[in-house]
């Protein structure tokens, strides 16, 4: 299937992973009953052939093997207003192994040292988090999984991206969440260790020292949510997020609508950046069937800016194993999928065209 008719890349990869991290809403942060590991293996296989030749083709196979544990939260003696602070901890290995030659091309997946051209053999990613929780509130210090604008965990390629810093979640009603944070570090997916933030664009780099955000997600009615994301990259830029979704369901059938823009804008220091990204996505889910139907436009004076390290703004409509945010670029998308569980339980297949 031909993605980007630029590269006209071929890319395929397999997979089987199962992720700490989800974007669940209007659900108690403090909630951690029980104890959780999870293991996981994962195969892949990624590999792009370009058709210009000036491009080396690109790609590696390799075997990883993760463990995610999350504590459930623990009763401490401190109570305030007849309730306990609660504590808790996390903590993450991840290892991989290249099982394919080193093609001397950095690929996206494994660390490249670009002084001797070579991939790394194997990679490790490790880190804790230490939780305190009061009520319906939880405070997470040390690596955060988080699924949000600018900061989002991409399962495309082999280990996971984490972060690096402290967040505060609260479910202030049953309509109204709220989380704040501050990120300082940033582990790329194709790399060991923490690091500061930056920003490339025309051969200039300029790091930050981090990130300062708000999510507000509110349940209008039981059909309809929305959700405002703002984040400042300190001396990069600033970006606003707007997202509503509405479900329309029915006895024979389900329309799930979403509608999403973005916006970001330099703060005056070294780069230009003025772009926006507006974004319409329909879903149709009929018995096993699911149909979608999507569509993006980047506008603005430049491209929608993301940060090094290969992470993803995986909130757009069109984002896939590639992304779609190119200055005046447009792109839709159109998908079927197809849930057998009727036979085999678990098994889902989909297809996409963007």
């Amino acid at each position: 299937m031909e993605l980007l008719h630029r590269f006209q890349p071929h890319a395929l990869t397999f997979a089987t992973l199962v992720l700490m991290c989800g974007n669940s809403f209007a659900a108690n942060p403090n909630q951690q009953p029980e104890d959780e590991w999870k293991f996981t293996l994962k195969n892949a296989y990624i590999n792009r052939n370009f058709d210009n030749d000036a491009l080396k083709d690109t790609g590696s196979w390799s075997q990883a093997a993760s463990l995610f544990y999350k504590s459930k939260m623990h009763d401490t003696p401190l109570v305030i207003a007849d309730k306990p602070i609660t504590i808790g901890a996390d903590a993450s290995v991840q290892y991989a192994v290249r099982l394919s030659s080193d093609k001397h091309v950095a690929d996206t997946v494994l660390p490249f040292n670009k002084e001797t051209q070579s991939q790394a053999s194997d990679f490790l990613k490790y880190g804790a988090t230490l939780k305190l929780g009061y009520d319906k509130t939880l405070l997470s210090v040390g690596e955060l999984w988080l699924d949000l604008p600018v900061t989002a965990v991409d399962a495309s390629r082999q280990l996971l991206a984490s972060y690096w810093g402290t967040n505060l979640k609260s479910q202030l009603s049953d309509q109204l969440y709220a989380e704040i944070g501050r990120i300082e570090k940033v582990s790329p997916r194709n790399e060991e260790d923490f690091k500061k933030f930056s920003f490339t664009s025309n051969g200039i780099t300029k790091e930050s020292d981090g990130l300062n955000y708000i999510d507000l997600r509110y349940q209008f009615t039981p059909s309809l949510k929305g959700e405002y994301y703002f984040g400042n990259l300190e001396d990069l830029y600033n970006k606003h997020y707007v997202g509503l979704e509405h479900n329309w369901k029915q006895p024979n059938f389900a329309l799930t609508s979403k509608f999403k823009y973005f916006n970001a804008k330099d703060d005056g220091n070294t780069f230009d950046i003025d772009a926006q990204n507006i974004g319409v996505l329909e879903t149709l889910k009929v018995k096993n069937h699911t149909f979608g139907l999507g569509y993006q436009q980047i506008i603005g004076e430049s491209a929608y800016p993301l940060p090094d390290g290969f992470l993803p703004e995986t909130y757009f409509i069109n984002w896939n194993a590639t992304g779609f945010f190119k200055e005046d670029e447009k792109s839709y998308h159109v998908m079927y999928g197809y849930d057998f569980k009727d036979y085999v339980p678990g098994l889902n297949a989909m297809v996409k065209y963007v």
